[in-house]
């Protein structure tokens, strides 16, 4: 808190610092951390589960992909390495598990959605989540929190 007084005809500035709020602020940013990652966490893993069941055939189409980085053998290897990053990647931002190296895993494969969604001339609207997403997974990347524990 910052007061201003006129002290003898001169104006003087007191800086309060209240240690205290500013520590439980900073455990509100942790705690607002812990819920963002859990809750990204789920979605990550609610896609992943559905891409895993999708199969194969969903796999492959995911996979396909590479082909516009210039990777063009296996791609049901590729779009099965897509589906297991999003699913692992999810479950690891929900326990806090290994959260650096699976969001490494994650930012690859919104890099690739996003290359696939402008390559297909998919409108902004389609584009914009993988693209988020990538800003999201260069968070967790780059930030470990406390409530995380590899």
């Amino acid at each position: 808190m910052i007061l201003v007084h006129l002290r003898n005809n001169v104006a003087a500035v007191d800086l309060h610092y209240n240690f205290k709020q500013t520590k439980s602020m900073g455990s509100n940013n942790k705690l607002a951390f812990l819920i963002f990652r859990i809750g990204i966490g789920v979605f990550f893993t609610i896609f992943g589960v559905m891409k895993l069941i999708g199969g194969p055939q969903v796999w492959e189409f995911l996979g396909g992909t590479m082909k516009f980085v210039g990777i063009s053998f296996w791609p049901l290897f590729w779009g099965l390495l897509a589906t297991l990053a999003e699913l692992l990647g999810g479950l690891a931002l929900i326990t806090g598990f290994f959260v650096r190296p699976l969001s490494v895993a994650l930012l690859f494969t919104m890099i690739m959605a996003a290359i696939l969604k402008v390559a297909s001339g998919a409108p902004f609207a389609e584009v914009s989540y993988p693209l988020v997403m990538i800003l999201v997974t260069v968070f967790f990347v780059m930030n470990k929190g406390k409530y995380s524990e590899a």
